[in-house]
């Protein structure tokens, strides 16, 4: 064997060693996290995700807010509304502690991330009392809101129960609703949902092991 041809070959088992290497690092630093151990933090995510319709929504600048704003990334959503006294303003704040967190542990997964906040009381929630609440919590923060009808059939999908408020004694009504945190997968297909109680830590874990899967 010449000399050339060593080099060659010695050049080729590097490059494989280091290919090797690298697919070996990929997947030993992914946590193995199973499906039933998600249940167990309290996420529930679908073998196979479900599609749903968004129609006739806007964000908080009143710009039309469709599927396609959700594609391409990991989004939470949580059905909320900006007159809620307690568990609303409460986990929004753990969501935006989640995301420090993951700029701390997980950086490579805060670009792959997006939020919103979808609103449960469209009589009140109008796009501008929504921008002057959701960003508030973190600038990338989305409000959405829209006509009763569409976000009652978005709710239906994503299962969350709510009672619609369509004829309010006075100005200080409360809306029930539920408080699970929906994840959208980057297709922008309905992937599972947390359920409380929420705090940022399990959140963080969570979407980690969930991007893991994927």
């Amino acid at each position: 064997m010449t000399g050339r041809v060593q080099k060659t070959v010695l050049l080729l088992v590097a490059v494989i060693a280091v290919v090797l290497g690298l697919t070996f690092y990929k997947h030993m630093s992914k946590p193995a996290v199973t499906p039933q151990q998600l249940q167990q933090m309290g996420a529930v995510i679908f073998e196979k995700p479900r599609s749903f319709e968004m129609k006739n929504l806007v964000d908080h600048n009143n710009q039309p807010f469709t599927k396609d704003n959700l594609k391409g990334k990991w989004t939470l959503a949580y059905f909320g509304y900006t007159f809620c006294p307690d568990i609303c303003p409460t986990t929004l704040a753990q969501v935006n502690q989640m995301t420090k967190l993951l700029k701390k542990d997980n950086p490579d997964l805060v670009p792959k991330m997006g939020y919103i906040m979808v609103t449960v009381d469209p009589r009140r929630d109008t796009p501008e009392k929504l921008k002057g609440y959701v960003p508030h919590f973190n600038k990338d923060f989305v409000g959405v809101t829209g006509g009763m009808k569409e976000l009652h059939n978005l709710t239906v999908q994503m299962n969350i129960p709510y009672t619609p408020v369509i004829d309010p004694k006075d100005e200080y009504y409360l809306v029930d609703h539920g408080a699970n945190l929906v994840i959208i997968n980057p297709q922008g297909d309905y992937q599972g949902f947390i359920r409380p109680p929420l705090d940022s830590d399990k959140l963080a874990k969570v979407m980690t092991a969930v991007d893991s899967l994927n």
